[in-house]
């Protein structure tokens, strides 16, 4: 496999962002008088609801005490309340001694395997306490006791994994229209009702802060929920642009659905309800990019003070790499105590007696999963699933087609004739493919290649014209490794057509190596024949963090789905088949190459017949299987709601090759 166009992707999105922040930073630039801004602020409000789509109503946290551990001037409660109705979240709450009151912080963990009982984190809650404050540490979904995948075959391989748990997670949710975003922020908007419902605390003086992906969950909570008195979210704050032109995809939690489709940046998280007391916390050597964490800063600090409120307002980049060091949480003690009057704050100590995992344990075994009557996260989707199933009407084609149309966002009768470009030929092995570049939309290519069958040399300078016959090839990964091993007779005139991120334009950006590649033999639609061929970044393209993912999510925060530009690829080629006089069009596509071609075949009226090849049987399946290696990118947000791969094959007539 040879990644001729491999950057082509990557360009494409950094292109999309470029201009997002270009238009976003010449809109801010007309707000001159607070009353603009205050409007700019209700725009924003908007924008963040139609993004986050959390629940309108608040369930009974039904909160219980499980256990009280005591210290020299405090003690540690370890509590257990529900964010949706069985739905339990573990926490420890700690409460300096005679507490009445009292100032108090959200402290939202990050990426920690053991969740709320990291040594880092307990480091900064014990030295708060220590300050006064009350703090309420809770277990982020898939992480310390809220883990999701204890109890699956093989779970010493899975569990304990919190970003492949929480992309396994988010993506299987897609598929009922769901995002795992929001149920992660609301998560800590019932935290926040659980500490604030608290008798010890002052419900006016209530902080959050938390790192990484507890950074980021404090950055959201800042657009989403207007009653903290001061936010300080430490190694998150950058921009996504910077993520993106760095290459740096992030945890699924962390990336807002259609929030830069609606012309906003990261600085808008912390706008939305300025100005209240904003502490921005970065690294020197954070992946999250501290010239992002400066920009975001200056650019929010302008606003403040146009309020009259510059002194509200902080930066702190620490010397080291990522991660919430002493040097950061300083800056957030001193942050949190000056502006609440509380002198100056306590030295945290370097000998501090931390609790073990078994101490702040709230569960029986360690687990929400094992509690009876108690649910997990996915559990709710996959009831979701369930009620759709039961409920959704039979759909006929016309409505399939206007369904579809919406959720790819995508209008096919719109999509004009592509231009094409005629590129040099390649050699694989004793095979000639003729190659040509087909030019699906602005900055995007798709790529053609011409199949030669052994012994033939179809060697074609230009696009071919008059075929009788044409079969266009989808494929799972790569069109040339797979063409090779198919058999294609009765298939007339054969081209493998390369979409967005796969063969020629498989992207060289995101795909990491070690924890994040998975195991060889649990890749989706798996056939040795099909994976024989494969070399290591291949392999890596059914990681949880690859660069499919990347641009899958990237996709989702646009409000362009990823899946949508592949159909669109097909879509294009198509056109430009028709127009070149090829009159009876085929598509034949394999593994995860079927779901774009059931879509385009289901959208065109030129496609005459598809056949599919080791096709998923349902999309239902995805989300029933623990661990599925279906890739995110091909799994169309809502399609439960109004239909499933069986309808879609006999709305197409796709014939199935096994």
């Amino acid at each position: 496999m040879q990644q001729l166009f491999g950057d082509k992707v990557q360009d494409y999105y950094v292109r999309k962002l470029r201009a997002n922040a270009a238009e976003r930073k010449a809109r801010l630039a007309q707000i001159k008088t607070p009353e603009q801004f205050k409007a700019y602020q209700q725009e924003l409000k908007e924008k963040i609801r139609l993004s986050f789509q959390l629940p309108t109503e608040k369930t009974p946290l039904a909160p219980r005490i499980t256990g009280t551990l005591q210290r020299d001037g405090f003690r540690v409660e370890n509590v257990i309340y529900h964010s949706r109705p069985r739905l339990p979240i573990t926490a420890n709450l700690y409460i300096p001694e005679g507490a009445s009151n009292a100032p108090a912080v959200l402290f939202l963990a990050g990426h920690s395997v053991n969740g709320k009982a990291s040594d880092t984190y307990q480091r900064a809650i014990l030295n708060l306490v220590a300050n006064g404050f009350v703090v309420l540490a809770p277990d982020p979904s898939g992480q310390g006791e809220r883990a999701q995948l204890v109890d699956v075959p093989n779970a010493e391989e899975f569990a304990y994994r919190p970003t492949f748990e929480h992309n396994m997670i988010n993506k299987q949710m897609l598929l009922v229209g769901e995002f795992y975003t929001s149920w992660c922020i609301w998560d800590a908007v019932r935290s926040y009702d659980y500490l604030e419902s608290r008798p010890e605390v002052d419900p006016k003086r209530i902080c959050i802060t938390g790192n990484s992906g507890g950074g980021n969950m404090s950055a959201f909570m800042s657009a989403v929920d207007d009653r903290a008195f001061a936010i300080a979210p430490s190694c998150y704050i950058t921009t996504w642009l910077h993520n993106v032109e760095n290459e740096e995809p992030a945890c699924a939690e962390q990336e807002p659905q259609f929030f830069i489709g609606h012309g906003c940046e990261m600085g808008d998280l912390l706008l939305a309800n300025a100005p209240r007391p904003l502490l921005l916390l970065g690294q020197k050597n954070d992946f999250f990019d501290a010239r992002g964490t400066a920009e975001t800063y200056e650019e929010v600090k302008h606003f403040y003070e146009m309020l009259g409120e510059g002194d509200k307002i902080r930066l702190f980049i620490g010397p080291t790499s990522h991660g919430y060091h002493r040097e950061n949480r300083d800056a957030m003690y001193e942050f949190f105590t000056e502006k609440l009057n509380m002198g100056t704050p306590v030295v945290e100590k370097d000998d501090v007696q931390l609790f073990t995992d078994a101490e702040l344990q709230v569960t029986p075994t360690g687990q929400t999963a094992h509690l009876d009557g108690e649910l997990i996260t996915i559990d709710f989707a996959r009831n979701m699933a369930d009620e759709f199933k039961a409920t959704r009407p039979k759909l006929s084609k016309a409505e399939l087609q206007e369904k579809v149309r919406e959720m790819l966002r995508l209008d096919e009768k719109s999509i004009p004739v592509p231009y094409h470009r005629n590129l040099k030929y390649r050699m694989q092995g004793c095979r000639f493919f003729s190659r040509f570049g087909v030019e699906t939309e602005e900055d995007m290519l798709a790529i053609l290649h011409l199949y030669s069958a052994p012994g033939q040399w179809k060697s074609l300078l230009h696009f071919p014209r008059d075929y009788e016959h044409t079969t266009i090839y989808v494929p799972h990964v790569d069109s040339i490794d797979e063409m090779i091993e198919i058999d294609f007779k009765g298939c007339g005139e054969v081209f493998g057509l390369d979409v967005r991120g796969v063969g020629e334009l498989m992207p060289l950006s995101c795909n990491y190596n070690s924890a994040h590649a998975q195991p060889y033999s649990l890749h989706p639609f798996r056939k040795d024949s099909l994976y024989s061929c494969f070399d290591t970044i291949n392999r890596e393209f059914f990681s949880s963090y690859c660069c499919d993912y990347d641009y899958s999510a990237i996709g989702l925060m646009l409000n362009e789905p990823y899946l949508g530009g592949r159909v669109r690829d097909i879509l294009s080629t198509v056109k430009l088949m028709k127009h070149n006089g090829h009159k009876k069009i085929d598509i034949m596509a394999k593994g995860q190459g079927t779901i774009p071609a059931i879509f385009a075949a289901l959208l065109s009226d030129d496609i005459d017949e598809i056949s599919l090849i080791q096709a998923p049987e349902s999309f239902d399946s995805m989300l029933r299987t623990r661990i599925t290696y279906v890739p995110q990118s091909v799994m169309p947000w809502g399609v439960l709601k109004f239909t499933d791969m069986p309808e879609l094959i006999e709305a197409t007539g796709a014939k199935i090759i096994k």
